[in-house]
């Protein structure tokens, strides 16, 4: 008895769409039965393109593969050689599985060929260089009508975006609300997990209106050129056939945050929870302190160095009540709204990015040609640019970043979006650039709440008063 494996695919070139998994499901099986062949199994890649312009994984032509390799099957069906691959490459790894393992292949419209010789392995070459020519053939003139219609302002076509209509020009008002609160959450330095859990709590569609919003979702919609009318292609910026949802210095501010390696990408994983958390400083050690639990459950915050402990609610509620108390007074923007900051010419540094990245290309292909005192010297000068790009970028992201403290001060009742606040990391970024919490000599026992103790060397920033001075002041 002999064994096939029968592989499938569709793509999204002519060829793909005239044939679907069906009509090749149904004509590859009336092969295998018209050579005696019995069906090991059915390996199918769907919507996945095997062209030399591809980098996506085919994960069940990996899979036949291996099995072939195994010893699993001897024979290979699909209904053209291009449904295989239309890489030289692969096929060259095909002649090498005929004439290592013995596999031989079968097409229900191709011709078929012995690889096992000569004239069989020189045909499959020719149809493989045909395969990859007519492949890369269609990709130029998709690239070509692609960067056609973006010159031309006209949609590209595909899903529908969140925030734009179908027509690709229109907003949708109610979803470009969301995408701009997005944009002044993030930058404001909350999380994506916190607008994630916000969006899923409201009950917030989606674009499809099916399913919840995951982070990486909501990731992936702030990093859209378009939200801030742009569309990028090869590198080149052109106008998007829809209007600007935020400015384009927000949509720079938030991919560069976004984007920094030192980022956590969250994963659907656990937020954090706690606003002491990476926050609050142990006064004696200086480093930041960790959440345990007492005997009962209730939670501590712990220095992992003097292994003090400190009660987490009481400090929470104090703290909380300090804010709320210094946000209703009359003079809370004099008090906590930063200076003025100087204006940034952020079309300047745009420029000189794209210069500096020019050169830097230019020095990194002299520093691959070269040795000795003249690589040490380019190798010199591209660090120094390097260095000043990644000031640039720093720049670029600070001047489209939203003040954590002045975009709640901007609120008719700060008071009242301070305590809606749900998302963690937004409050600690109100709470960071406000103060800095030390926690000093724990409350033993049932000994009096002292807040000047618990607290310790604790300061507004920017103010050498400390806190039992501003408290007495401002009558908290």
């Amino acid at each position: 008895m002999r064994l096939a494996a029968i592989y499938e695919r569709i793509s999204d070139d002519r060829e793909g769409r005239e044939l679907g998994v069906d009509r090749q499901d149904k004509d590859n099986h009336a092969l295998a039965q018209r050579e005696g062949l019995t069906v090991f199994g059915v390996y199918r890649d769907n919507d996945i393109s095997a062209s030399t312009n591809s980098r996506k994984p085919r994960p069940e032509y990996d899979r036949m593969i291996a099995d072939a390799k195994a010893g699993k099957f001897s024979v290979i069906i699909a209904y053209t050689s291009g449904r295989l691959t239309r890489r030289p490459r692969e096929h060259e790894d095909l002649i090498d599985l005929a004439l290592g393992h013995g596999i031989s292949f079968r097409y229900v419209r191709s011709p078929n060929f012995d690889l096992n010789t000569a004239q069989g392995r020189e045909i499959a070459r020719t149809l493989a260089a045909r395969d990859a020519g007519e492949a890369e053939e269609i990709s130029e003139r998709v690239t070509a009508e692609v960067i056609h219609r973006a010159e031309r302002g006209e949609p590209h076509g595909g899903p529908r975006s969140y925030g734009i209509a179908a027509d690709g020009r229109d907003l949708v008002e109610h979803e470009v609300a969301e995408i701009k609160r997005w944009y002044a959450h993030v930058l404001a330095g909350g999380s994506l997990s916190g607008l994630e859990a916000d969006l899923n709590r409201r009950g917030v569609p989606t674009a499809t209106g099916r399913g919840k919003w995951r982070a990486p979702v909501i990731r992936k919609i702030l990093l859209k050129p378009r939200n801030a009318g742009l569309r990028i292609l090869h590198g080149i910026e052109y106008a998007a056939p829809n209007k600007a949802i935020v400015p384009v210095a927000t949509w720079r501010a938030a991919k560069q945050l976004l984007e920094d390696p030192s980022r956590r990408i969250h994963h659907s994983g656990p937020a954090r929870r706690h606003v002491g958390t990476g926050l609050f400083l142990c006064d004696r050690c200086d480093v930041t302190v960790n959440v345990t639990y007492g005997p009962t459950g209730d939670l501590k915050y712990r220095c992992m160095t003097c292994f003090r402990q400190w009660r987490a609610e009481p400090l929470h509620q104090y703290i909380d009540s300090t804010v709320e108390g210094i946000l209703a007074k009359e003079d809370a923007r004099q008090r906590l709204l930063p200076g003025p900051a100087e204006g940034v010419d952020l079309q300047g540094l745009w420029a000189e990015a794209a210069a500096i990245q020019g050169n830097l290309a230019e020095l990194a292909a002299e520093f691959a040609l070269s040795r000795g005192a003249v690589k040490a010297a380019l190798k010199a000068g591209m660090d120094r640019g390097q260095e000043r790009l990644d000031e640039i970028q720093a720049e670029i992201t600070a001047a489209g970043r939203v003040d954590a403290t002045s975009a709640l001060l901007a609120a008719a009742d700060p008071v009242a979006a301070y305590r809606a606040i749900t998302d963690v990391s937004l409050k600690q970024s109100v709470l960071r650039s406000i103060m800095v919490v030390r926690l000093g000599e724990p409350i033993r026992g049932r000994a009096a709440w002292d807040a000047t103790k618990f607290l310790g060397a604790s300061r507004w920033r920017n103010d050498e008063r400390t806190w039992g001075e501003i408290w007495a002041e401002a009558g908290l």
